[in-house]
């Protein structure tokens, strides 16, 4: 039997942890000890237990568990006789299901979830999991974390164990569970926010790890945030998967599925029960989902369930507007600071160029969140603009608040990053992980993000393309549309002079906009002056294997007023093979790999962020005498995906070479990929012929 006392100081925790074979005594500051308890719970202002009247925290001195002694089991599996009924009966499944799917770090006996809405607005959801270890990776499912919010929600740990081949069953002990604070990033602060935690011991490849948790909303700041949802399939294989939601029965409950595949209910079961009713999803037996070259997120690929309960758009709309309208306020300091922004600017673009550029770059990107109205629109304008700090929402409220200053609509607009996955806007929810702006002037509107400091207007983060858009104030959901390639593109101007000898000098002009400037841009604002060159000569020789370094020049990186431009000049010593009269060479710069296209099948589409354009042209000046031998043909391929021409020309002692790629779309589905692979292949090999010179006869 193993003892542990706890002083009221981490009480709290340990209440959070019931196991069915833990007994504990209560010892108050006043009066006998209560021993023999079970099921001790904390909720938290009063300790109770079954059949016990509550006792109030702080009359209460100490808290002592004893843990029975850890049971050996052996038998066919050991492991069963330690787990929950549930886990013990998918034990075979997952068994036969590790066997199938060779080299898999584990597979998932059970995931079940089950979210209560109650009557009175507040909510929980518990959860129970049970998983197969075996590879040395997924030893990471012993680490348990529970995230809460002092003031509005708690979490507690219901049971936590694993059980080794041999039936050694070792659990997580009461003391072992800790509340914290989240190792945020420097960006993000939420003095409320709190993490329940705790790391199951004993955990070995061979074992079963199980556990499970509860979240509960107690003290929600609006009721009808309440938005269930389920991914139904991962990276690893799924004996049970299931989730229930249950809700009183006269409130509204939307739901939405996606990527259920044939034979696959994505319809729930719902049942009936005095005053509620519960929807019931269950999928059994999913494989694991293999990652391929810039898939999709995963949310995107896997059948999954999200839920509200508002009762329309107009509801969400209602609700975001009210919050966002309330801090888009202009103010004297404001007004005053944009006239000093725009000053001489002649034009409506130019001055909300100015204004976004200040946005971005005297406007640091900090969260501090604590509320409804903070997390979904941000603090007020002034706040934002007195803090010289904000996130997402605020930079948002922000910019809106000063175009309003000089007579131009803007509006906060939340969206999900198409990394993040498809929003759901098929029933009303607030499906959003960003917030960005749209503005409109009399004859057009477009989006801005002002969260990168990076993007020259009139560009904006790219993973803000071709996403939905939802606009409160005005109360409409768009689509984003994709810009054009040439809004995110690369001109490569390259002057080589070739030696007889086979050495060449290389003079490298680049301009760049769009997503494409921004990169380089963020890239090169992040090393340090002084370790600048090391770093452009390790990239040269990385395009150009061999390269020396001579010089290069970076336009001014802080100016976003201005498009950003790079010279590089480097040589290539021997880049040319001579073989007497006869030399050759690849052009510098020009070989492409695609590793998107690295398999012969996909099963998943593949993603980009957006579209792109690449123009790439080279004069090749040739040694005294020469000409060209052999020029590979000219390439040119058209498709709904892309588009590619390139082509070399003699012209009187050079060879000139332009090649111009343009991406028109973000995702290429499967049952287009046998001919998207075919097109990127051929530019590839394109890209790696060599030219072939001759002297004779020179």
């Amino acid at each position: 039997m193993k003892k542990i006392v706890l002083p009221l100081a981490i009480v709290l925790i340990a209440a959070a942890v019931a196991y069915s074979d833990v007994t504990e005594t209560l010892t108050p500051y006043r009066g006998d000890a209560v021993e023999g308890l079970e099921g001790l719970a904390f909720d938290g202002e009063h300790f109770s237990a079954p059949g016990r009247p509550p006792v109030p925290r702080n009359a209460v001195q100490s808290i002592e568990f004893r843990l029975d002694d850890l049971p050996m089991n052996h038998g066919r599996d050991a492991r069963a006789t330690g787990l929950t009924p549930l886990a013990r009966a998918k034990l075979d499944q997952g068994a036969r299901m590790a066997e199938d799917f060779p080299g898999v770090g584990g597979v998932i006996l059970v995931d079940d979830g089950e979210f209560v809405y109650r009557e009175d607005g507040t909510h929980a959801y518990r959860y129970h999991f049970a998983g197969l270890v075996l590879k040395e990776e997924m030893k990471s499912w012993a680490q348990i974390a529970i995230g809460f919010t002092e003031g509005r929600s708690r979490g507690r740990i219901l049971f936590a164990h694993s059980i080794n081949p041999d039936g050694t069953v070792a659990r997580l002990a009461p003391d072992a569970v800790k509340v914290s604070s989240p190792s945020e990033a420097m960006q993000f602060f939420n003095a409320n926010r709190k993490v329940l935690s705790g790391v199951i011991p004993g955990v070995e490849v061979g074992s079963i790890v199980e556990y499970g948790y509860e979240y509960e909303y107690y003290n929600p700041e609006d009721p009808r945030l309440f938005s269930p949802g389920y991914l139904f399939q991962g990276t690893e294989p799924v004996v049970f998967s299931q989730v229930e939601v249950t809700v009183p029965k006269a409130t509204t409950f939307r739901y939405v599925t996606r990527n259920f595949p044939e034979g696959l209910d994505e319809e729930p079961a719902v049942e009936e029960d005095g005053q509620t009713k519960t929807y019931t999803w269950l999928v059994e037996g999913m494989p694991p989902v293999t990652p391929e070259p810039m898939m999709p997120p995963i949310h995107d690929l896997v059948p999954m369930m999200d839920a509200s309960i508002f009762e329309s758009h107009d509801e969400v709309f209602d609700l975001l507007r009210k919050l966002q309208e309330a801090r888009i306020r202009q103010t004297p300091e404001i007004d005053a600071k944009v006239n000093e922004i725009v000053g001489d600017a002649a034009t409506t673009d130019d001055k909300i160029a100015r204004i976004y550029h200040w946005v971005q770059e005297n406007t640091r990107y900090i969260s501090i969140k604590g509320s409804l109205g903070a997390g979904f629109s941000g603090h007020t304008a002034q706040e934002t603009f007195e803090n010289r700090y904000g996130d997402c929402t605020d930079k948002a409220i922000l910019f809106a608040t000063m175009l309003g200053s000089v007579g131009v609509d803007s509006y906060p607009i939340i969206v999900r990053t198409n990394d993040a996955g498809v929003a759901v806007t098929e029933i009303p929810m607030l499906s959003g992980n960003h917030c960005i702006s749209e503005v409109c002037l009399p004859d057009r509107s477009f989006y801005l993000d002002t969260t990168s400091q990076n993007y020259r207007y009139p560009y904006f983060r790219a993973d803000d393309h071709g996403v939905f858009a939802l606009n409160a104030i005005r109360g409409d959901i768009k689509r984003i549309p994709l810009p054009p390639p040439s809004d995110n593109r690369r001109l490569s101007h390259l002057d080589v002079v070739l030696a007889p000898n086979g050495d060449a000098v290389v003079r490298t002009r680049n301009e760049y906009n769009g997503n494409i400037e921004a990169g380089v841009r963020g890239f090169w604002k992040s090393v340090r002056e002084d370790d600048r060159k090391l770093r452009m000569a390790q990239y040269v020789n990385s395009i150009s294997p061999g390269a020396v370094l001579d010089d290069f020049a970076l336009s001014d990186l802080n100016d976003l007023a201005t498009p950003l431009t790079m010279r590089i000049d480097y040589a290539l010593p021997k880049h040319a093979i001579r073989a007497k009269d006869l030399m050759y060479l690849r052009m510098p710069t020009l070989e492409r790999d695609y590793p998107e296209v690295a398999l012969d099948a996909r099963r998943y589409p593949i993603q980009y962020y957006t579209t792109e354009e690449r123009v790439l042209e080279i004069d090749l000046t040739l040694p005294q005498g020469f000409r060209p031998k052999w020029l590979p043909p000219p390439l040119t391929i058209a498709n709904p995906y892309l588009e590619f021409r390139a082509a070399y020309e003699e012209d009187a002692g050079r060879v000139r070479f332009r090649e111009d790629f343009r991406r028109v779309q973000r995702i290429v589905p499967p049952e287009d990929y046998p001919a998207y692979r075919d097109a990127l292949r051929e530019i590839a090999a394109f890209s790696k012929q060599e030219v072939f010179l001759t002297g004779k006869g020179g």
